[in-house]
């Protein structure tokens, strides 16, 4: 039955989550392929300014960083149109980052535990949620496809990939089994601080991916639980909040 109510309540969540997002989407996204300065190269420095004339164009500007002001060098403008045969740079795809501070709340919906002590190996699925925080970079490949018209049309794919750390709070069942000093009499859900590292790929808003990190019992039988402080694997939902 507990497993159940788990479950039911992770679907909630879930869902709860989904139809937020389609809402904030809906709305107009954060990170959504706007104007704006963009890196052309996920490791390098090399920026430009995208500007977005209409669906189907777009025109990219090389940008200067100085200490005291950034400039755009305009008289160095590269369009990119469906209505063109062909392109100054003879490539019909680019990919454009854009580096952010990423701040998300996730839960993880199921957790795999190895062997410890009596305990086997085991997947586990339990209630919890976590304050997520950390580095991302949204990518934007612009695609032109040529039509039999011979023009082209514009696709733009964006993926987003974060890492970084999390916190937060959630529940494990605490038995006989679970701890050090054998006690058929103990049976209840105790709560549990996770923490660790996660690492996450991105579309919009949502995000899903892994996380590795130890668990801490939050009560006095922690230095008996047989799973207090060491780490276990997750697979992570979320959603951005900043």
């Amino acid at each position: 039955m507990t497993f159940r109510i788990i479950i039911f309540a992770s679907i909630l969540v879930l869902f709860s989550i989904f139809m937020s997002s389609c809402s904030l989407l809906q709305e107009g996204s954060k990170y959504g392929f706007n104007d704006g300065i963009y890196r052309t190269s996920m490791l390098k420095k090399t920026e430009v300014y995208v500007l977005r004339i209409d669906d189907d164009t777009i025109a990219v500007f090389p940008v200067l960083e100085f200490k005291d002001s950034t400039a755009v060098l305009t008289k160095q403008r590269v369009n990119y149109t469906s209505l063109q045969r062909k392109f100054k740079d003879n490539k019909i795809s680019h990919t454009f980052y854009k580096p952010s501070f990423d701040l998300d709340v996730l839960t993880i919906p199921v957790n795999y535990r190895p062997y410890s002590g009596i305990v086997p190996n085991q997947i586990t699925a339990n209630f919890n949620g976590a304050l997520f925080g950390g580095y991302r970079v949204d990518a934007y490949k612009v695609n032109y496809k040529r039509t039999p018209l011979n023009v082209y049309k514009q696709k733009v794919k964006h993926l987003g990939f974060s890492a970084g750390l999390f916190a937060g709070i959630g529940n494990t069942l605490i038995d006989g089994t679970t701890l050090n000093e054998l006690n058929d009499d103990i049976e209840y859900e105790g709560v549990i601080f996770i923490s660790g590292i996660s690492a996450n790929v991105a579309v919009e808003k949502l995000t899903v991916g892994f996380s590795f990190g130890p668990n801490y019992l939050l009560d006095e039988n922690k230095n008996q639980w047989v799973y207090e402080g060491k780490p276990c694997i997750g697979f992570t939902l979320g959603l951005n909040i900043n």
